[in-house]
């Protein structure tokens, strides 16, 4: 079995996550790159208006998902959607019969609700696993437990 895991991360919380899971599956890891500037208040009030609105934005990737069996997509929410470059990156890529599983790093608990509509999304995957976690305790509390059972539904 072979893994990739895909992110976003416009904080850094995201790609720690990211950069765990890869270390602990030996997995590739590979960062989405939103071409449109998200840095600063401004552009995070504008990126949360893109989300709700269901806007794509322009994205860069290098690894194909169709080289891989399992695919672990890591992204925050915006304004209780899902952001555009992960809602892009999920139009753009062909994840048909692929094992697919979810983590999100949020300022809110939104992530809860946040699995079905990514499953929504991705209609043809078997999805195989969630991790949600609000940033005040990714960055406060030991989740450690929680990611590990999270990568054991993965294996």
């Amino acid at each position: 079995m072979n893994y990739l895991v895909v992110y976003y991360s416009r904080t850094g919380n995201n790609r720690t996550i990211a950069e765990s899971i890869a270390s602990q599956l030996s997995a590739d890891i590979d960062e989405i790159i939103d071409k449109k500037g998200r840095q600063g208040r401004l552009n995070w009030l504008r990126a949360g208006r893109d989300s709700r609105a269901g806007n794509l934005t322009e994205i860069e990737y290098q690894k194909n998902p169709q080289d891989y069996d399992t695919i672990i997509i890591g992204a925050p929410i915006w304004a209780w959607s899902p952001i555009p470059p992960l809602r892009t990156y999920l139009k753009e890529v062909d994840l048909k019969g692929k094992r697919v599983a979810f983590f999100i790093c949020s300022q809110s608990d939104a992530y809860i609700n946040m699995f079905q509509t990514l499953a929504e999304m991705t209609p043809d995957s078997e999805h195989i696993g969630n991790f949600g976690i609000q940033e005040k305790r990714f960055k406060n509390e030991d989740y450690s437990a929680d990611l590990e059972a999270f990568i054991d539904k993965i294996r």
